[in-house]
């Protein structure tokens, strides 16, 4: 069956005619009047639209309207167009394209208005798309989980039947929830490139995907509905249906009695399918899960980058002085003056600096160079080339080794059980890598020491180094 088999070939022209927002609001309204409502007299609906819309209907072209209404008017009063004229207006339009159609009370002749099956459904779509208020996550895997434990436990074949349909249903939308949401996120992350500043990236970031995506559907995913902690019951479950035949003919007879199939055959043949494919969909959710935490991350990774970016690169006014003074500072740096004198001349600017223990002056050192022969080059002989690269690939391996890190801690520990980092000699650079190394190894098995690190850091000739200290395994109580 086509589309347009059930649906009017018109039925979309007033959502792409000149006032298709008034046709839209006017949708909503009847929608309100569904849901209030068994039955809708037109005259409540008129007087509904001309409450909610009110001077939105002023607003309407009628020039469109004419060509598609037949040239009839509309009915004026003294101040011009008459809102009770443009909701009539508004209900013939909804008629002609079959949103709604008209119907007689049984005892009168007073007008009341339908709704065809795919118009609800329409007018609920198109208002999810604009319903602002926060939608719960469906717990679809314990959804599953419950009905098929129910199941179990009652081993009622009508209780078989319904877990069935519910855990399959379940299955369906959880697959679809899961691609929406892989989707999304990858929606999100095309749109930081949109974002010019710093608010609007953490509106879109807070506002929406926070709201909409990570609160509502990944959280709970991780958290409540977990996949990992329901999947092995839920295989289980449906394990014994593929090994139970009496079961699962039980559950193709409850079947035939509701008009779901006309033949046994079809009954378990649709019922090993659905099987399968809840079984496949759940051993293949890991790695569903998987690529949208790839793509979670990769968009908060890309958010914040992009964040740094913008908070580096301030657009503002404020970033742009601070531009301004960073080209004064740069072309006084290359002894290039020519901006300053300019820039004083527009505001009053000045120069300020500080000394700190780094400001004291240190005469360098001078040496004298001296004359003297080149080295010799000594070439070695191709039978000593082996021996000498072996010996040198020995000395980088044994440069820092394991058992030079450990001497170097016993030598600064001595006797001592605990020793601060600024305690330990560090006259260059090679016992300042040893030092490193040792840090590092602090949290090996095979150490007699452990590694705390403190706060801050401290100057230990010349180095800046954690404050930490080392303390000999076996002394808890060390001070």
């Amino acid at each position: 069956m086509h589309l347009f088999d059930v649906i009017p070939q018109n039925l979309f022209s007033i959502l792409a005619s000149k006032n298709k927002y008034i046709y839209v609001d006017a949708l909503f309204v009847l929608r309100k009047a569904f849901r209030q409502e068994m039955t809708i007299k037109k005259d409540d609906l008129v007087s509904m639209l001309v409450a909610n819309l009110d001077e939105k209907m002023l607003d309407i072209d009628l020039s469109d309207e004419y060509e598609n209404d037949g040239g009839e008017p509309v009915e004026t009063s003294d101040n011009g167009v008459n809102l009770s004229g443009i909701a009539h207006l508004i209900l013939r339009r909804l008629r002609e394209t079959q949103w709604i159609d008209i119907d007689y009370q049984n005892d009168s002749f007073e007008e009341i208005v339908t709704l065809p099956d795919y118009s609800i459904k329409l007018i609920n779509l198109l208002f999810s798309f604009t319903d602002e208020n926060k939608k719960e996550y469906n717990s679809y895997v314990f959804s599953t989980y419950s009905a098929l434990k129910t199941a179990f436990e009652e081993q009622d074949d009508s209780n078989n039947y319904n877990a069935f349909i519910t855990a399959y249903e379940n299955t369906v939308n959880l697959v679809d929830e899961l691609k929406s949401l892989h989707n999304n996120i990858r929606r999100y992350h095309q749109a930081l490139s949109q974002f010019e500043t710093v608010n609007e990236l953490l509106k879109g970031h807070f506002d929406e995907y926070k709201n909409i995506i990570s609160d509502r559907i990944y959280h709970p995913l991780k958290t409540l509905d977990s996949v990992p902690r329901y999947k092995t019951p839920i295989l289980r479950f449906l394990q014994r249906w593929l090994t139970d035949h009496s079961l699962r003919q039980r559950i193709v007879e409850q079947a035939i009695m509701r008009g779901r199939y006309k033949t046994h055959e079809e009954g378990m043949e649709d019922l090993f399918d659905k099987i399968n494919y809840i079984m496949d969909t759940y051993d293949h959710l890991d790695g569903m899960l998987e690529e949208i935490d790839r793509r979670n991350s990769a968009y908060t990774r890309a958010s914040i980058e992009k964040m740094r970016y913008l908070m580096n690169t301030d657009r503002s006014i404020k970033g742009k002085i601070i531009e301004i003074l960073k080209k004064v500072t740069d072309d006084q740096n290359n002894e290039n003056e020519t901006l300053f004198p300019k820039l004083q001349e527009a505001v009053n600017l000045f120069q300020q600096g500080y000394i700190d223990d780094k400001s004291l002056y240190v005469r360098a050192a001078r040496n004298t160079k001296l004359e003297s022969p080149p080295m010799k080059l000594l070439i070695p002989q191709a039978d000593n080339e082996d021996v000498l690269l072996r010996e040198f690939i020995n000395k980088v391996k044994t440069s820092y080794s394991h058992s030079r890190v450990m001497a170097f801690i016993r030598e600064a520990m001595t006797s001592l059980d605990t020793v601060y980092s600024h305690e330990i000699a560090l006259p260059d650079d090679e016992a300042f890598v040893l030092l490193m190394l040792a840090a590092i190894k602090g949290g090996e098995k095979n150490v007699f020491y452990k590694v705390e690190f403190m706060d801050g850091y401290v100057y230990n000739n010349g180095y800046r180094i954690p404050e930490m200290r080392f303390i000999r395994k076996g002394k808890i109580n060390v001070g």
